[in-house]
């Protein structure tokens, strides 16, 4: 009897110290899963990922900082494979979002966004823009490699150019900078008609939160695109 008396009280004083920490991140980051998926018009839930350091604080509504993720983003024109952001440190009112079924913040959250637009993405934006024929876009982690064709005397043979993406604002750019054609030298006025025919810009609209662009780079298979977000307001009629 003793021992089951025991054991009872053992098994309660865990429950009661271990369930909040198993409770409130679920709950908080299914709320904030919801309110993100309203205000940015996903049509899945995006995955989201709260951390608390120490982890107690995360019962006063104190984290360190979160994530949130989500596949398939449709960002005006432009689909993004991956969009992530990630959270700076931020605190959380438990009592209020718990009585409005919504994440409340006290202070407008910030952080940083990194989306990823994949190889077969890119190449749709080089053929929709380019103003030469279009044979494949490559994506590696130094860079672009477009492929076209050119012809010289009646003679049709296959060329690449080189690039690189940037940013101009919240546009991305692609900027060729060479020509290359296996055996062959492309002439001066071709490569200069290549380059430029290769060449676009293209805005990145329906960013996350209103994010600003900061970053462009290539990764094998991906254009990574990053910035930040601030002011974001959850909860409250934010």
């Amino acid at each position: 009897m003793r021992k089951l008396l025991f054991f009872l009280i053992v098994l309660g004083v865990t429950v009661f110290f271990v369930f909040p920490y198993l409770v409130v991140p679920t709950v908080l980051e299914n709320l904030v899963a919801r309110e993100a998926q309203d205000r940015l018009g996903l049509d899945e839930r995006p995955d989201v990922k709260l951390e608390s350091d120490p982890q107690w604080r995360m019962l006063q509504g104190e984290f360190s900082g979160g994530r949130i993720s989500a596949r398939g983003t449709e960002l005006g024109g432009v689909r993004a494979e991956n969009v992530a952001v990630d959270l700076d440190p931020f605190s959380v009112d438990v009592g209020e979002s718990a009585r409005d079924r919504t994440a409340v913040v006290e202070e407008p959250l910030s952080g940083r966004v990194r989306l990823t637009v994949s190889e077969g993405e890119v190449s749709r934006l080089v053929r929709e823009n380019a103003d030469v024929p279009i044979r494949g876009v490559e994506v590696r982690g130094g860079g672009v490699t477009v492929r076209s064709e050119a012809s010289v005397l009646g003679a049709t043979f296959p060329v690449e150019v080189e690039g690189g993406v940037t940013l101009d604002g919240n546009e991305l750019v692609f900027r060729p900078h060479a020509v290359r054609a296996a055996g062959m030298t492309v002439p001066g006025n071709l490569a200069d008609s290549l380059l430029a025919g290769t060449a676009f810009r293209y805005p990145v609209g329906g960013l996350p939160y209103a994010a600003t662009l900061t970053e462009a780079s290539t990764t094998d298979g991906a254009v990574v695109l990053e910035g930040n977000v601030f002011g974001v307001e959850l909860g409250r009629g934010g």
